[in-house]
């Protein structure tokens, strides 16, 4: 087994003596090199769609992966691309215990940053590197009553909304018999599975879409949504009248803690959206035929915004309450979900400062599949001046469609992500007329 040693210089500013400790990190744990990806490369038309296809195989193995309580719950997984030492995927692998999808951001603009030391890369090949800083305690709780209060009124109705009428206004969210929610929740630890498919969007329609969106007062997470709800209400079969849409909010700003900060920062924001019944004329045409409503995007943009700077009453705050996480998360098992999918967007990634020496030119997100949670997760982010991915993500078996089982669900999946990647490209040209 590869070892690296690390040495860690630790400065406490109540003890002027510097200790010194000493890391093992064992390279086949903590790092890995994924192999006989070059079929892959192959059977591919071209080096982008290659590309795209090798990380596609990949990921599922990364988000199936059961962390090993000997270990930290972190990897990184480099895997190269279309066979040249000049492109390669990086993955930064960790348990959503350590950190939201912003934690990730942290850590890839810091370690680009590094990559453009030259110092730092040749010294790396004579000897082990040495790290010293000050001594740094851990970031405070984020969930505290301090941070995020909680009214009696709010604490209370998650209860009554159980023993009262929906029409008493209780409870989080207002989901009913007709809301897409795809299965109930089910858990079989060895035969969970994820699975991915991941969409583009060229750099160009990226910067039409957001100059449309910034004309009409939206943000593209509120665009986002509605084009989810047109092609889940296009494919899905009749007898759903509305979807649950949940989307991830970083609270980093409300709470004044930086970006750069890892860290859980995130709260959850559930809307009900209804189902859109498209015109044959709008669904049949490759051209765009009417104009498209802003109405929607705004409304959802500004009830977004609305929650990402409020501390009170914030859901996740609810979870302090619990005398036994544990025993409230195994009784979810086997009970209807709470929302139909989730969109979560960690925006624009931009590089600290200068790249002269490594870039980044294309970013993909993606999560496990929520056993309790969502049908469907829309893990979206894009890169500064480039394109903009959108990985979906779920848990095999529960879309609820049918007999088909996995190759039924692909293929919706693969549907769906082909409307939202045509609805994008779109956008501007109906936004025209």
């Amino acid at each position: 087994m590869e070892e690296t040693t690390i040495y860690v210089q630790q400065v406490k500013t109540t003890n002027p003596l510097r200790t010194m400790r000493r890391v093992h990190l064992a390279y086949e744990d903590q790092l890995q090199v994924p192999a006989n990806v070059d079929a892959s490369f192959q059977a591919a038309e071209s080096e982008s769609e290659s590309e795209i296809h090798a990380i596609k195989l990949l990921l599922p193995s990364i988000l199936d992966t059961k962390w090993p309580p000997s270990l930290p719950p972190w990897k990184i997984i480099i895997l190269p691309l279309s066979g040249t030492r000049t492109r390669c995927f990086i993955g930064f692998c960790f348990s959503h215990a350590l950190g939201d999808g912003m934690s990730a951001i942290a850590f890839h603009r810091t370690f680009l940053d590094a990559l453009q030391d030259d110092s730092v890369v040749q010294e790396s090949r004579k000897q082990d590197l040495m790290h010293s800083q000050s001594f740094r305690p851990l970031s405070p709780p984020f969930d505290t009553k301090a941070i995020l209060p909680i009214s009696w009124t709010f604490l209370l109705s998650p209860l009554l909304g159980v023993y009262l009428p929906a029409s008493f206004g209780f409870g989080l969210n207002s989901i009913t018999p007709t809301t897409w929610t795809g299965s109930s929740t089910f858990y079989d630890p060895e035969k969970f599975q994820v699975g991915v498919q991941i969409g583009s969007i060229d750099a160009a329609t990226v910067r039409k879409v957001l100059g449309a969106c910034r004309a009409h007062g939206s943000k593209i997470t509120g665009l986002i949504h509605q084009l989810i709800v047109a092609a889940l209400s296009e494919l899905l079969p009749e007898g759903y009248d509305n979807f649950a849409a949940q989307t991830a909010i970083n609270m980093r700003d409300a709470v004044g803690v930086s970006n750069d900060e890892m860290g859980l920062y995130v709260a959850g924001e559930v809307e009900i959206l209804n189902r859109t019944h498209p015109s044959p004329q709008t669904t049949t045409t490759t051209t765009p035929t009417t104009t498209f409503s802003w109405t929607a995007p705004k409304q959802m943009t500004d009830k977004l915004a609305a929650a990402a700077s409020r501390t009170q009453d914030q859901s996740v705050g609810l979870l302090r309450y619990l005398s036994d996480i544990r025993a409230w998360t195994l009784s979810k098992l086997n009970q209807r979900r709470d929302c139909s999918y989730e969109v979560s967007n960690l925006g624009n990634f931009r590089a600290a400062g200068k790249c002269e020496r490594v870039s980044v030119t294309e970013m993909i997100f993606a999560q496990s599949a929520d056993v309790n949670g969502p049908a469907l997760d829309f893990n979206v982010v894009s890169v500064a001046e480039g394109p903009m991915t959108i990985t979906i993500t779920w848990q095999i078996g529960a879309l609820d469609l049918g007999a088909g089982g996995r190759s039924e669900e692909s293929d919706f999946i693969g549907a769906v992500c082909r409307k939202l990647e045509h609805a994008l490209a779109r956008i501007w040209d109906v936004d025209r007329l």
